[in-house]
């Protein structure tokens, strides 16, 4: 088992990729609280996490809370009594977090700026912000945060979008260098376009096979193959990597076919 013994804080961990972030941790034997706003959900990823043998418990999350944030990591100090792990996945450009649509920067408004980025990229720093201490003062810890390729290539009527997930990796990098000598790993993913059951629910067939052609795999991910990289940046196996962004998006970002 990879992460024998650990404790993970999993947000966003009712969705798609959350779940499966959640699940193989414990699998790898790390004790998981599934954190999200939807606690329904949360405590459905829980209970079939315990039905296999192993241990998490559900927490109700608004990563753009601080007391929230503080609140969660007080539960699971009180019920496991460490933190080994931080995965940060809550964010999202739609979906029941976001009440403004996409749109064109020039057609879109401070408010939708400021939900996207308070939820994308505040909300991650509110959660690390409430655990680094506590990290510091045990001279161990893993931080993963969920950015995106639409952070290092920018997506199409996702300005606000984009620049969120650009600040992710800029915020990796820099904490990187602030907890290196406390012995923390502080890295981030960056996923292409993700099959999740939301994205093939809401885009045409037609728009999806398109999205394919561009990717050099020529298919959308898996969010089993997200946490897949998950469990390694979380795993001693990845002890000498830290500040890094890694990309996982099937060659989306390699540019044009035939160049």
């Amino acid at each position: 088992m990879r992460v024998k013994d650990k404790v993970a804080i999993v947000t966003g961990g009712a969705g798609a990729i959350g779940r499966e972030i959640s699940k193989l941790l414990a699998i790898e034997g790390a004790k998981v609280v599934v954190a999200d706003l939807n606690v329904e959900e949360a405590k459905k990823v829980v209970d079939e996490i315990n039905a296999s043998g192993h241990e998490a418990l559900a927490v109700d999350l608004d990563i753009t809370k601080v007391d929230k944030a503080k609140q969660l990591v007080e539960v699971t100090l009180d019920n496991f009594g460490q933190i080994d792990i931080l995965v940060n996945v809550a964010g999202g450009s739609t979906g029941p977090s976001i009440k403004t649509k996409i749109d064109f920067f020039a057609q879109s408004d401070k408010e939708r700026g400021e939900e996207i980025v308070n939820l994308n990229l505040l909300g991650t720093l509110n959660c690390a912000r409430a655990v680094i201490n506590h990290m510091i003062e045990r001279h161990t810890g893993k931080i993963v945060s969920i950015s995106s390729t639409s952070g290092t290539i920018g997506m199409l009527k996702g300005v606000e979008y984009s620049a969120a997930k650009a600040g992710i990796i800029g915020f990796t990098r820099a904490l990187a260098k602030e907890v290196a000598p406390y012995g923390i790993n502080v890295n981030c993913i960056s996923p292409g376009i993700v099959g999740t059951p939301r994205v093939l629910a809401m885009v045409a067939k037609e728009r999806i096979e398109e999205w394919a052609k561009g990717i050099k795999l020529g298919r959308l991910a898996k969010p089993e193959e997200i946490a897949s990289v998950v469990l390694f940046l979380v795993s001693d196996e990845s002890s000498y990597i830290t500040g890094q962004n890694i990309i996982v998006d099937g060659g989306l970002s390699l540019g044009p076919a035939g160049y």
